[in-house]
């Protein structure tokens, strides 16, 4: 058989795996060996397959340092963060829990580099010896940077978002073009929102109104307002909601403001409550939203968690 060449494997796409792969195999996990996946990939739980994974992931690791694949930039003019769901993209945020920041009021943009390769984890079944395979597969940071293309260019239509090879800034005459389109399709947008929340404002019918001007739509005026698109502040800007209350805080992950009752955003589906989320069995135990509780709720949490599985149990007798 003839020796595939390293340039023919440095071209080969990687499919990114999506979150419902993840939770499957999450779940699979959890019936086959009582853990989750990441439980059963420590080094606690280093049985025949584990062992056989990691020397798989160290020999591809070799492999992967003899090629070259590209950084990737995303370059955030929104007045909002960038994130995508998944848990290979979860790993890129910072401590702030969000993966591109939002570009603040009165800096031109704000620049994100995806450096370094991701790794997911492929079943590939028992083998004849009945030990189940596992193969690592990786994924470059231009594959993980299509993602921001795909869910805030194609699906939501936000035109200030710039996605490019590479960890320069985009300071070269190309690059500040595209960033020079880039503002203006930014500000259409913007501009569309501040339209909404104008029909809004003048609402007075009773079945929304001005309680749904969010805290999206403020920050849209006040980035028009900086850049002289808009000559004259809303009236709604400094407002408050339709029943006099106080704003809310926006979703960190899409900067739309959702019902204070809620636990999960419906735009983006961050979680913002997630120990109600769980109660709620709205959220898995190995959820990401997880790491961020304290030490008190997850006392909460493991005492709800022990409760289920003696139910289960006692349903099984």
């Amino acid at each position: 058989m003839a020796e595939m060449s390293l340039g023919v494997i440095a071209d080969t796409a990687i499919a990114s795996p999506s979150d419902q792969q993840f939770k499957v195999e999450a779940e699979k996990q959890k019936r086959e060996m009582g853990a989750t996946a990441d439980q059963v990939f420590s080094a606690q739980n280093a049985g025949e397959a584990v062992r056989r994974l990691h020397q798989k992931r160290q020999e591809e690791q070799r492999r992967m340092n003899m090629l070259y694949w590209p950084k990737a930039s995303v370059v955030n003019l929104m007045p909002f963060p960038l994130n995508v769901n998944g848990v290979l993209h979860a790993r890129l945020a910072g401590r702030d829990g969000n993966q591109v920041p939002a570009c603040k009021l009165g800096e031109n943009y704000e620049h994100f580099v995806i450096k370094d390769m991701q790794w997911a984890i492929r079943d590939e079944g028992a083998g004849m010896d009945n030990v189940d395979n596992y193969t690592p597969v990786a994924i470059a940071p231009w594959e993980l940077a299509q993602d921001y293309i795909r869910e805030f260019i194609d699906r939501m239509g936000v035109g200030g978002v710039i996605v490019y090879e590479g960890d320069e800034k985009p300071e070269s005459a190309d690059l500040k073009k595209k960033l020079e389109e880039a503002k203006l399709a930014r500000n259409l947008w913007l501009v569309r929102k501040v339209q909404e929340a104008e029909a809004e404002w003048a609402d007075t019918s009773g079945r929304g109104g001005r309680k749904n001007i969010t805290d999206l739509h403020r920050k849209a005026a006040e980035v028009l307002l900086h850049d002289n698109v808009l000559k004259h502040q809303p009236a709604w800007l400094l407002g408050v909601r339709g029943d006099g209350g106080t704003l809310p805080d926006s979703c960190p992950g899409c900067g739309e403001v959702a019902d204070p009752k809620a636990s999960i955003c419906k735009s983006c589906k961050h979680v913002f409550k997630p120990v109600i989320a769980y109660q709620a069995a709205l959220i898995a135990y190995d959820h990401i939203s997880m790491e961020r509780l304290t030490k008190e709720e997850w006392e909460e949490v493991n005492e709800i968690e022990a409760k289920r599985k003696e139910a289960k149990e006692a349903a099984r007798k």
